[in-house]
C-alpha cells in the first residue's frame, strides 16, 4: 500500500479566501477555464480517453524499471496462482465421487452417500449431517475466494503480458478504486477535497512511481489493463494513430468533469512547472539565461527539498498550484499579482506553522526569489 503523503494542517477554505479578497484578486473558484495544474487534454488523447470511465480518476506514467526486475516481480504471483491452481485441482480430485453420490441420495437415488436412518441412532445422524456441511461450506469458500484469483490473474496480468510483452518502458495507466471515488462531488472535488489530491499527489511522487508498475496496486489504485493494452497498441500503430507517442503518456493525472471534458495534469513536466510556476518561458536551445534559470531551478528544488524534510511536502504543490494560477490570469503576473500571491503564500505558510521571514532566509532571501518571478 502506498506510503501515505506527509503534510502539515490544512488550510480552511475561508481563510484561503479571505487572503486572495484582501489582496484584490479573484479566487480560482471563479475561473472560467479547468483549475490549474490542470488543462483540457489533447485531441491526440481522444481515442484513448474515450472508453475509459468519466467516473474514475486516473495515472498514467511510464515504467522505466529494468526488465529483469519487471520479470521477477511477474514470476510471483504466477508461482502463488499456479499453486492455487494446483490445490483447487487436488480438491476437485478429492470430491469427484462425493458430490454426485450425495446429490442422489438427496433426490431419493441409491448411492454411496444413502443412509438409513431408521437403524441410526441421532448422534449418528447429526454427525453426518454435520460432516457433510462442512465439506459443502468448505468447497463454498474455496470457490468463492480463491477460484476468482486466477481467473482474474489470467484476464488481467497474463493478458497484459501476453499483448505488450517485458519492455524497457512501459505505459502504466492506474484507476481509482470505487470505494475513493464512491463519495466524490463531480466538478467539485478538485477544488474542495483536500484529501483525494493529497491521494493523488502521493501516489505520482517520483518515489512512488519508482517501483515497477504491477506493486502500485493498493487500496486507493489498481491497474486497468485494458487501458495498458490499448495505450501501447496505439503507439505501436503511427499509420493510424499518427499524432501519439510514448511521451503523450508521461506522468500524468487525467479526470473528466462536466464543464470541460476529460482535463490533464502533466505531473511529470518538472521543468515547465517550475518555468510557469516563475513565470518564465521554457525553451528547448540553449540561451545566455540557461545558466540564470538553472540556479532559479536549483533555488525552487531546495525550496521543495527543504519543505519536505520538514513534512510539509503539500505546501509545495499547493504554493506551485496558487502561482500557476496568479500567472495564468489576463494581463499576465504583473508586480501586483506577484505581491499578492506573496502575501497569500505567506498567509498559506503561517497557518501551517512555518515562519515565513526565517525559511525564505534559509533558501536564498526572498528579495532574490521575489525577483525570479518576473
Amino acid at each position: 500500500m502506498a506510503k501515505s503523503a506527509r503534510r502539515g494542517p490544512k488550510v480552511k477554505a475561508s481563510a484561503a479566501a479571505s487572503s486572495a479578497n484582501s489582496s484584490g484578486t479573484s479566487t480560482p473558484s471563479s475561473q472560467a477555464g479547468p483549475i490549474p495544474p490542470f488543462t483540457r487534454a489533447p485531441e491526440s488523447l481522444k481515442p484513448f480517453l474515450e472508453p475509459l470511465s468519466q467516473h474514475q480518476i486516473y495515472l498514467v506514467h511510464i515504467d522505466t524499471t529494468p526488465e529483469d526486475i519487471k520479470k521477477q516481480v511477474f514470476v510471483i504471483p504466477c508461482i502463488i496462482n499456479a499453486v492455487i491452481i494446483g490445490l483447487l485441482a487436488f480438491r476437485i480430485y478429492m470430491v469427484r465421487e462425493i458430490y454426485p453420490a450425495m446429490l442422489a441420495a438427496v433426490v431419493g437415488m441409491s448411492s454411496s452417500m444413502s443412509l438409513d436412518t431408521s437403524t441410526m441412532e441421532w448422534e449418528e445422524i447429526a454427525k453426518v449431517a454435520l460432516r457433510r456441511i462442512g465439506t459443502v461450506l468448505f468447497d463454498y469458500f474455496l470457490v468463492t475466494v480463491f477460484f476468482s484469483w486466477p481467473i482474474r490473474f489470467w484476464f488481467g496480468p497474463v493478458r497484459w503480458r501476453r499483448n505488450v510483452g517485458v519492455r524497457g518502458h512501459e505505459i502504466i495507466v492506474r484507476r481509482s478504486q470505487p470505494d475513493m471515488t464512491q463519495g466524490l462531488k463531480r466538478d467539485r472535488w478538485i477544488r474542495e477535497d483536500e484529501e483525494t489530491r493529497d491521494k493523488i499527489v502521493a501516489a505520482v511522487t517520483p518515489e512512488r512511481i519508482r517501483k515497477t508498475g504491477y506493486l502500485l496496486v493498493d487500496a486507493d489504485w489498481d491497474l486497468d489493463y485494458d487501458a495498458m493494452i490499448h495505450a501501447h497498441e496505439m503507439v505501436a500503430d503511427p499509420h493510424k494513430y499518427e499524432s501519439i507517442g510514448l511521451d503523450d503518456f508521461r506522468t500524468a493525472v487525467l479526470v473528466n468533469t462536466d464543464a470541460h471534458g476529460w482535463l490533464v495534469w502533466h505531473v511529470g513536466d518538472e521543468n515547465e512547472s517550475i518555468n510557469t510556476s516563475t513565470g518564465a518561458t521554457s525553451t528547448c536551445t540553449s540561451t545566455p539565461e540557461e545558466p540564470v534559470r538553472s540556479a532559479q531551478r536549483d533555488q525552487i528544488l531546495a525550496f521543495k527539498d527543504k519543505l519536505t524534510a520538514m513534512g510539509k511536502e503539500d505546501l509545495f504543490f499547493r504554493w506551485v498550484e496558487l502561482i500557476q494560477y496568479e500567472s495564468t490570469l489576463p494581463g499576465g503576473f504583473t508586480p501586483e499579482r506577484q505581491r499578492s500571491a506573496m502575501l497569500q503564500v505567506q498567509k498559506l505558510f503561517e497557518e501551517n506553522e512555518v515562519n515565513f521571514s526565517q525559511f525564505w532566509e534559509d533558501v536564498g532571501g526572498l528579495e532574490e526569489f521575489t525577483e525570479q518571478l518576473d
